[in-house]
Protein backbone atom coordinates (compact mmCIF):
# COMPACT_ATOMS: atom_id res chain seq x y z
CA UNK A 1 0.00 0.00 0.00
CA UNK A 2 1.23 3.50 -0.83
CA UNK A 3 0.85 5.54 2.35
CA UNK A 4 1.20 8.87 0.55
CA UNK A 5 -2.17 10.63 0.24
CA UNK A 6 -2.74 13.70 -1.90
CA UNK A 7 -5.52 16.03 -0.86
CA UNK A 8 -6.66 16.42 -4.46
CA UNK A 9 -7.20 12.64 -4.69
CA UNK A 10 -9.25 12.71 -1.50
CA UNK A 11 -11.29 15.55 -2.94
CA UNK A 12 -11.94 13.48 -6.05
CA UNK A 13 -13.00 10.57 -3.84
CA UNK A 14 -15.57 12.80 -2.13
CA UNK A 15 -16.80 14.22 -5.45
CA UNK A 16 -17.46 10.76 -6.89
CA UNK A 17 -19.20 9.69 -3.67
CA UNK A 18 -21.47 12.72 -3.97
CA UNK A 19 -22.21 12.46 -7.70
CA UNK A 20 -22.07 8.65 -8.15
CA UNK A 21 -21.31 9.48 -11.76
CA UNK A 22 -17.84 9.72 -13.32
CA UNK A 23 -18.83 12.30 -15.93
CA UNK A 24 -20.36 14.76 -13.44
CA UNK A 25 -17.63 14.19 -10.85
CA UNK A 26 -14.90 14.73 -13.47
CA UNK A 27 -16.53 17.99 -14.54
CA UNK A 28 -16.54 19.28 -10.96
CA UNK A 29 -12.86 18.29 -10.65
CA UNK A 30 -12.08 20.09 -13.96
CA UNK A 31 -10.64 16.88 -15.43
CA UNK A 32 -11.48 14.71 -18.39
CA UNK A 33 -13.46 11.59 -17.55
CA UNK A 34 -10.49 9.42 -18.53
CA UNK A 35 -8.06 11.32 -16.28
CA UNK A 36 -10.57 11.29 -13.43
CA UNK A 37 -11.16 7.55 -13.74
CA UNK A 38 -7.42 6.87 -13.73
CA UNK A 39 -6.99 8.99 -10.62
CA UNK A 40 -9.69 7.08 -8.73
CA UNK A 41 -8.20 3.79 -9.88
CA UNK A 42 -4.75 4.89 -8.69
CA UNK A 43 -6.23 5.79 -5.31
CA UNK A 44 -7.83 2.36 -4.98
CA UNK A 45 -4.63 0.64 -6.05
CA UNK A 46 -2.63 2.67 -3.56
CA UNK A 47 -4.99 1.79 -0.72
CA UNK A 48 -5.40 -1.81 -1.85
CA UNK A 49 -9.17 -1.34 -1.44
CA UNK A 50 -12.18 -1.30 -3.72
CA UNK A 51 -13.88 2.03 -2.95
CA UNK A 52 -16.55 2.01 -5.68
CA UNK A 53 -18.50 -0.71 -7.43
CA UNK A 54 -18.91 0.20 -11.08
CA UNK A 55 -21.90 -0.97 -13.09
CA UNK A 56 -22.83 -0.24 -16.69
CA UNK A 57 -25.23 2.46 -15.60
CA UNK A 58 -24.42 3.14 -11.96
CA UNK A 59 -21.66 3.70 -9.42
CA UNK A 60 -22.06 2.77 -5.76
CA UNK A 61 -19.80 3.34 -2.78
CA UNK A 62 -18.50 0.18 -1.11
CA UNK A 63 -18.66 -0.34 2.66
CA UNK A 64 -14.94 0.41 2.93
CA UNK A 65 -15.40 3.41 0.64
CA UNK A 66 -18.10 4.89 2.91
CA UNK A 67 -15.72 4.79 5.86
CA UNK A 68 -12.93 6.50 3.92
CA UNK A 69 -15.23 9.10 2.38
CA UNK A 70 -16.33 10.21 5.85
CA UNK A 71 -12.71 10.46 6.97
CA UNK A 72 -11.70 12.23 3.77
CA UNK A 73 -14.35 14.89 4.32
CA UNK A 74 -12.99 15.47 7.83
CA UNK A 75 -9.39 15.76 6.56
CA UNK A 76 -10.38 18.16 3.80
CA UNK A 77 -12.23 20.35 6.31
CA UNK A 78 -9.14 20.36 8.56
CA UNK A 79 -6.98 21.25 5.57
CA UNK A 80 -9.26 24.20 4.82
CA UNK A 81 -9.03 25.29 8.46
CA UNK A 82 -5.23 25.04 8.29
CA UNK A 83 -5.10 27.18 5.15
CA UNK A 84 -7.23 29.83 6.85
CA UNK A 85 -5.06 29.71 9.97
CA UNK A 86 -1.86 30.01 7.93
CA UNK A 87 -3.29 33.02 6.14
CA UNK A 88 -4.36 34.53 9.45
CA UNK A 89 -0.91 34.03 11.00
CA UNK A 90 0.83 35.39 7.89
CA UNK A 91 -1.37 38.49 7.99
CA UNK A 92 -0.91 38.83 11.80
CA UNK A 93 -4.68 38.65 12.18
CA UNK A 94 -4.71 35.49 14.27
CA UNK A 95 -2.53 32.81 15.80
CA UNK A 96 -0.75 33.26 19.11
CA UNK A 97 1.84 35.71 20.42
CA UNK A 98 3.77 35.16 23.65
CA UNK A 99 5.95 38.00 24.89
CA UNK A 100 7.19 39.45 28.15
CA UNK A 101 6.98 42.86 29.78
CA UNK A 102 8.36 44.51 32.88
CA UNK A 103 6.05 46.45 35.18
CA UNK A 104 7.51 49.65 33.75
CA UNK A 105 6.64 48.55 30.21
CA UNK A 106 3.08 47.66 31.25
CA UNK A 107 2.53 51.12 32.74
CA UNK A 108 4.49 52.97 30.08
CA UNK A 109 5.16 51.97 26.49
CA UNK A 110 2.47 49.25 26.33
CA UNK A 111 -0.32 51.44 27.66
CA UNK A 112 -2.88 51.83 24.89
CA UNK A 113 -0.88 49.71 22.45
CA UNK A 114 -2.47 46.31 23.15
CA UNK A 115 -6.01 47.56 22.41
CA UNK A 116 -4.65 48.95 19.14
CA UNK A 117 -3.07 45.57 18.38
CA UNK A 118 -6.38 43.85 19.08
CA UNK A 119 -8.07 46.22 16.65
CA UNK A 120 -5.59 45.28 13.89
CA UNK A 121 -5.48 41.58 14.86
CA UNK A 122 -8.87 40.65 16.36
CA UNK A 123 -8.23 36.90 16.22
CA UNK A 124 -4.81 37.05 17.86
CA UNK A 125 -4.35 35.24 21.19
CA UNK A 126 -1.94 37.04 23.52
CA UNK A 127 0.07 35.60 26.39
CA UNK A 128 2.03 38.17 28.39
CA UNK A 129 4.65 37.18 30.98
CA UNK A 130 5.23 40.00 33.49
CA UNK A 131 8.41 40.19 35.57
CA UNK A 132 11.85 41.68 35.97
CA UNK A 133 14.17 41.60 32.99
CA UNK A 134 16.30 38.82 34.52
CA UNK A 135 13.29 36.47 34.66
CA UNK A 136 12.16 37.53 31.19
CA UNK A 137 15.65 36.82 29.88
CA UNK A 138 15.30 33.23 31.10
CA UNK A 139 11.91 32.87 29.39
CA UNK A 140 13.44 34.28 26.21
CA UNK A 141 16.39 31.88 26.30
CA UNK A 142 14.00 28.95 26.75
CA UNK A 143 11.87 30.33 23.87
CA UNK A 144 8.77 30.57 26.03
CA UNK A 145 8.38 34.11 24.70
CA UNK A 146 9.40 35.73 21.40
CA UNK A 147 10.67 38.96 22.96
CA UNK A 148 10.25 41.15 25.99
CA UNK A 149 9.74 44.87 26.52
CA UNK A 150 11.43 46.65 29.40
CA UNK A 151 14.77 47.61 30.85
CA UNK A 152 17.37 45.68 28.83
CA UNK A 153 19.94 45.45 31.64
CA UNK A 154 23.34 44.31 30.33
CA UNK A 155 21.76 42.51 27.35
CA UNK A 156 22.27 45.59 25.18
CA UNK A 157 25.94 44.66 24.91
CA UNK A 158 25.42 40.93 24.28
CA UNK A 159 25.81 39.35 20.85
CA UNK A 160 23.17 36.76 21.80
CA UNK A 161 20.39 39.35 21.86
CA UNK A 162 18.99 41.95 19.48
CA UNK A 163 18.04 45.06 21.44
CA UNK A 164 15.87 47.76 19.86
CA UNK A 165 15.82 50.92 22.02
CA UNK A 166 12.47 52.55 22.70
CA UNK A 167 11.77 55.98 24.15
CA UNK A 168 13.24 56.17 27.68
CA UNK A 169 10.67 56.29 30.46
CA UNK A 170 10.59 59.38 32.72
CA UNK A 171 11.28 58.63 36.38
CA UNK A 172 11.18 60.68 39.55
CA UNK A 173 11.08 60.63 43.35
CA UNK A 174 7.71 60.52 45.10
CA UNK A 175 6.63 61.06 48.69
CA UNK A 176 3.51 61.63 50.78
CA UNK A 177 2.07 65.16 50.93
CA UNK A 178 3.07 65.56 54.61
CA UNK A 179 6.70 64.56 54.07
CA UNK A 180 9.27 66.96 55.62
CA UNK A 181 10.85 67.55 52.20
CA UNK A 182 7.44 68.41 50.68
CA UNK A 183 6.53 71.28 53.02
CA UNK A 184 4.76 74.16 51.21
CA UNK A 185 7.23 76.55 49.61
CA UNK A 186 10.19 74.31 50.33
CA UNK A 187 12.64 73.53 47.52
CA UNK A 188 15.08 71.02 49.02
CA UNK A 189 18.46 70.39 47.48
CA UNK A 190 19.30 66.96 46.03
CA UNK A 191 21.70 66.32 48.91
CA UNK A 192 18.71 66.14 51.31
CA UNK A 193 17.27 63.10 49.57
CA UNK A 194 19.92 60.73 50.88
CA UNK A 195 18.82 61.48 54.46
CA UNK A 196 15.60 59.46 54.08
CA UNK A 197 14.94 55.75 53.34
CA UNK A 198 14.21 54.80 49.74
CA UNK A 199 11.78 52.35 48.16
CA UNK A 200 12.35 50.92 44.66
CA UNK A 201 10.89 48.35 42.29
CA UNK A 202 14.27 47.52 40.91
CA UNK A 203 17.59 49.35 40.96
CA UNK A 204 19.67 48.80 37.81
CA UNK A 205 23.39 48.98 38.54
CA UNK A 206 23.91 51.84 36.10
CA UNK A 207 21.12 53.86 37.74
CA UNK A 208 22.57 53.19 41.19
CA UNK A 209 25.86 54.81 40.23
CA UNK A 210 24.02 57.74 38.67
CA UNK A 211 21.99 58.30 41.84
CA UNK A 212 25.12 58.37 43.98
CA UNK A 213 26.45 61.22 41.88
CA UNK A 214 23.14 63.12 41.88
CA UNK A 215 22.55 62.96 45.62
CA UNK A 216 26.09 63.24 46.93
CA UNK A 217 26.47 59.67 48.17
CA UNK A 218 30.03 58.42 48.33
CA UNK A 219 31.14 55.72 45.91
CA UNK A 220 31.72 53.25 48.74
CA UNK A 221 28.51 54.02 50.62
CA UNK A 222 25.36 51.95 50.28
CA UNK A 223 22.25 53.50 48.84
CA UNK A 224 19.58 54.03 51.55
CA UNK A 225 17.20 51.47 50.03
CA UNK A 226 14.85 50.30 52.79
CA UNK A 227 12.26 48.53 50.63
CA UNK A 228 12.66 46.75 47.32
CA UNK A 229 9.83 44.70 45.84
CA UNK A 230 7.74 44.17 42.70
CA UNK A 231 4.38 44.82 44.35
CA UNK A 232 3.32 48.31 43.39
CA UNK A 233 0.48 48.36 45.93
CA UNK A 234 2.89 47.60 48.78
CA UNK A 235 5.32 50.27 47.60
CA UNK A 236 2.56 52.88 47.35
CA UNK A 237 1.21 52.05 50.82
CA UNK A 238 4.70 52.28 52.34
CA UNK A 239 5.21 55.75 50.86
CA UNK A 240 1.77 56.99 51.93
CA UNK A 241 2.27 55.84 55.53
CA UNK A 242 5.88 56.85 56.18
CA UNK A 243 8.75 59.14 55.20
CA UNK A 244 10.04 56.63 52.65
CA UNK A 245 10.88 58.15 49.26
CA UNK A 246 9.82 56.13 46.22
CA UNK A 247 12.14 56.05 43.21
CA UNK A 248 10.24 54.80 40.18
CA UNK A 249 9.01 55.55 36.67
CA UNK A 250 6.41 58.30 36.61
CA UNK A 251 3.60 56.91 34.48
CA UNK A 252 1.98 54.65 37.07
CA UNK A 253 1.69 57.47 39.62
CA UNK A 254 0.37 60.22 37.36
CA UNK A 255 -3.15 59.96 38.78
CA UNK A 256 -1.87 60.06 42.38
CA UNK A 257 0.16 63.21 41.67
CA UNK A 258 -2.77 64.83 39.87
CA UNK A 259 -5.10 64.05 42.80
CA UNK A 260 -2.49 65.27 45.33
CA UNK A 261 -2.32 61.83 46.94
CA UNK A 262 1.45 61.83 46.27
CA UNK A 263 4.01 64.54 45.62
CA UNK A 264 6.50 64.51 42.75
CA UNK A 265 9.46 65.50 44.87
CA UNK A 266 11.86 65.26 41.96
CA UNK A 267 10.13 68.23 40.31
CA UNK A 268 10.69 70.37 43.45
CA UNK A 269 14.40 69.82 43.92
CA UNK A 270 16.67 72.82 43.46
CA UNK A 271 18.92 72.83 41.64
CA UNK A 272 16.73 70.81 39.29
CA UNK A 273 17.90 67.35 38.31
CA UNK A 274 18.97 66.91 34.67
CA UNK A 275 16.07 65.41 32.75
CA UNK A 276 18.15 62.59 31.27
CA UNK A 277 19.48 61.67 34.71
CA UNK A 278 16.05 60.49 35.86
CA UNK A 279 15.08 58.42 32.83
CA UNK A 280 14.98 54.64 32.64
CA UNK A 281 16.10 52.80 29.51
CA UNK A 282 13.44 50.76 27.73
CA UNK A 283 13.84 48.43 24.76
CA UNK A 284 12.51 45.45 22.85
CA UNK A 285 14.81 42.47 23.52
CA UNK A 286 14.85 39.47 21.16
CA UNK A 287 17.13 36.52 20.57
CA UNK A 288 19.66 37.41 17.90
CA UNK A 289 19.16 35.61 14.60
CA UNK A 290 15.52 34.67 15.27
CA UNK A 291 12.81 35.53 12.75
CA UNK A 292 9.88 37.17 14.55
CA UNK A 293 6.34 36.09 13.78
CA UNK A 294 4.16 38.51 11.79
CA UNK A 295 2.22 39.29 14.99
CA UNK A 296 5.46 40.07 16.83
CA UNK A 297 6.57 42.36 14.01
CA UNK A 298 3.24 44.16 14.14
CA UNK A 299 3.40 44.76 17.88
CA UNK A 300 7.05 45.86 17.78
CA UNK A 301 6.14 48.22 14.95
CA UNK A 302 3.40 49.76 17.10
CA UNK A 303 5.88 50.25 19.95
CA UNK A 304 8.62 51.85 17.86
Amino acid sequence: MNAGIELKRLQQLVLLAEELNFTRAAARAHLSQTAFSRSIQALEDGFGLRLFDRGTRSVTVTAAGRQLVARARSLLAQADDLVREIDSVAQAGGGELSFGATLMAIDGVLRGVLPLLRKHSPGLKLKVEVGQWQLLQQHLEKERIEFFVGHPGPLAGSAEFAVTPLAPQPASIFCRPGHPLAAPGRRPGPNKVAGYPWAVVQMPDALGGRLRDLFGIGAGAALPVALSCDNQTLLREAVLSSDILLFTWSSWLLADVRDAALVDLGARLRPALPREAMQLACAVVQRAGRTPSPAARRLIGLLS
